[in-house]
């Protein structure tokens, strides 16, 4: 019986466990361990097809719609009149390089190229000159304003309107000539030496056969000129309209100084080129005995400013150094050399170049000519018309100097049979026909260089010159020597042009003690100013030597003396 109970006991219980599960069986159970609730599956049958999901395609976003700023008009620029053509034509072209931001106009601009001495962007120098033959060596500013104002000046008409812009409108108009014909002009016009007939040029438009006077003590053609203390120069600088934005005018002018990459000015000075050329010289005899008493500097000191500043300096140095030269004797025979310690003269005056045309090279004998040109390259010296033998003689000496190529070439026509190099034997060079020579300025000229040349002619004792010797000279001018020299000449000679080319016959002593007469004692240093490729001017230093070894520079009185009678002895008149 009580099996019986147990029995259904236990299957009452197990009811109750079934049905407790099946209860419980849909109910959420909580995970104690994560805290999240987990549900149970429940699987209903479907009563329906399930639809598909149908992708819906997104919304686009609206963008914010931009409007383009407008490009920005190009900066307008304009011109005074006052402003020079080649520094118009250099502005000009930087703005056509670059459109986008400037653009020129003849209106009104908003930046204008003007006179402005506060803040100028570039400098033009002008030059006062009048006809080569001419006596006086400076002018005051006041001078020029006022020959301006009479009307006294011959310009052309591009210097015209400058000054018109620059100085205003004269009491008198000034003769105005076409560019080609100015220098005829004031040639044709001027017939005397002391009353020079005007102009005014822009630098770089110099040439030979006008002078260029000082104004005030300062010559834009002088080595040691000072742009800051010369009275004819215009600054120029922009000029902004009123009406213009400040800072568009700001950013443009910034521009434009980074685009101008060349200074505004007419006058480079890495153009130039300063080359001073002397007269014979010999360091022997009574010169020797000077520089022996009184130091080697002594007949060199007046001159030593000039040489010293060049970038070439010439010495045509007629003797040979020889290791075996006496003791100097101030007076003595026609046989000469210099003592190799002598040279200390030509080192202190910074001497670059020295010409072997002359006919006392070899006195001393060949071997110690071959001891001299040793010596000139032992302290850097370099040398034309003579050298080791005759090939070595007839080589130009080629510098290249501020992009200037300069060519020296010379010769000797007249010996001594002695002095002439040879095939195997030193000395000068000899000119024979001079057909070489002809042909090697004329191979120079093509190349671009300015031609230097050099003729060791027969020594004439005055002023104006022989047919024969204006023969050789103008044939070296017109076979296209920019620069024919005559260093040989103990007298000082007249001067000739062939075009712009500048002839000098003969320049007078330079280091000689021969004082037995006025033009033996009278002297020239030239000084030939080349620039941008050409020779563009010529400045005369005038000397007196004294001490049988000495030039001093002439008085006033002196320099007029010996350009009266170099000028009447030379190849051209005034007034024609």
């Amino acid at each position: 019986m009580w099996l019986k109970c147990l029995h259904q006991g236990m299957r009452t219980v197990y009811i109750f466990i079934f049905a407790l599960v099946f209860l419980t069986a849909c109910q959420t159970v909580t995970s104690p361990r994560s805290g999240l609730t987990i549900s149970s599956p429940t699987l209903v049958a479907p009563t329906q097809p399930v639809p598909k999901a149908t992708a819906v395609p997104p919304t686009a976003t609206a963008q914010p719609t931009s409007t383009p700023r407008p490009t920005p008009a190009p900066v307008t620029i304009g011109f005074d009149t006052v402003v020079p053509d080649e520094m118009r034509t250099a502005v000009a072209a930087v703005v056509a390089e670059h459109p986008a931001q400037f653009v020129l106009t003849d209106t009104e601009a908003e930046l204008r190229l003007t006179v402005q001495e506060e803040a100028p962007i570039g400098q033009w120098i002008f030059a006062v000159v009048a006809p080569f033959p001419t006596f006086a060596d400076d002018i005051s500013l006041a001078e020029v304003q006022a020959a301006w104002q009479h009307g006294s000046l011959i310009l052309t008409p591009e210097m015209d309107t400058i000054l018109h812009g620059w100085w205003g409108e004269p009491a008198t108009t000034a003769t105005i000539v076409a560019p080609e014909t100015l220098i005829n002009t004031l040639w044709q016009t001027q017939t005397t030496y002391d009353e020079p007939v005007l102009s005014i040029l822009p630098f770089a438009q110099l040439d030979p056969r006008l002078k260029v006077l000082a104004v005030s003590g300062h010559s834009p053609i002088s080595v040691n000129f000072d742009a800051e203390s010369y009275g004819l120069k215009l600054s120029v600088g922009w000029e902004r309209a009123e009406t213009a934005n400040p800072e568009r005018i700001d950013t443009a002018v910034s521009q434009l100084s980074t685009l101008l990459t060349r200074p505004l000015t007419n006058r480079h000075d890495d153009q130039l080129t300063h080359i001073t050329m002397t007269g014979p010289s010999g360091l022997s005899r009574a010169v020797a005995d000077r520089m022996e008493k009184h130091g080697y500097q002594y007949p060199g000191e007046e001159i030593a400013p000039i040489m010293q500043a060049a970038d070439i300096a010439h010495m045509s140095h007629e003797n040979a150094f020889a290791p075996d030269c006496p003791d100097p004797k101030p007076t003595g025979g026609t046989t000469f050399c210099a003592q190799p310690k002598t040279i200390e003269l030509m080192k202190w005056l910074s001497v670059d170049v020295v010409e072997l045309t002359g006919n006392h090279l070899n006195d001393w004998g060949k071997h110690n000519f071959s001891f001299t040109l040793d010596l000139y390259d032992e302290v850097g010296m370099q040398r034309y018309g003579g050298g080791r033998n005759l090939e070595d003689a007839g080589k130009p000496l080629l510098i290249e100097h501020n992009g200037n190529k300069i060519a020296f070439v010379g010769c000797n026509p007249v010996g001594p049979f002695n002095v002439w190099a040879t095939e195997d034997a030193p000395g000068a060079l000899p000119c024979g026909d001079y057909s070489f020579n002809i042909a090697q300025i004329q191979e120079l000229v093509a190349q671009d260089y300015v031609v230097v040349g050099s003729i060791q002619f027969v020594e004439h004792f005055q002023y104006n010159v022989f047919q024969p010797q204006r023969d050789a000279f103008m044939g070296f001018a017109r076979a296209g020597a920019s620069i024919v020299h005559g260093a040989h000449g103990h007298h000082p000679m007249g001067f000739a042009f062939s075009d712009d080319h500048f002839v000098h016959y003969g320049t007078g002593n330079t280091f000689a003690d021969q004082m037995f007469s006025l033009g033996t004692r009278q002297m020239f240093v030239n000084t030939y100013v080349v620039y941008n490729g050409r020779l563009l001017s010529i400045e005369l230093w005038t000397g007196m030597i004294e001490d049988y070894a000495r030039p001093r520079k002439m008085t006033s009185a002196e320099r007029i003396q010996l350009l009266q009678s170099v000028f009447d002895g030379s190849d051209f008149s005034l007034g024609k």
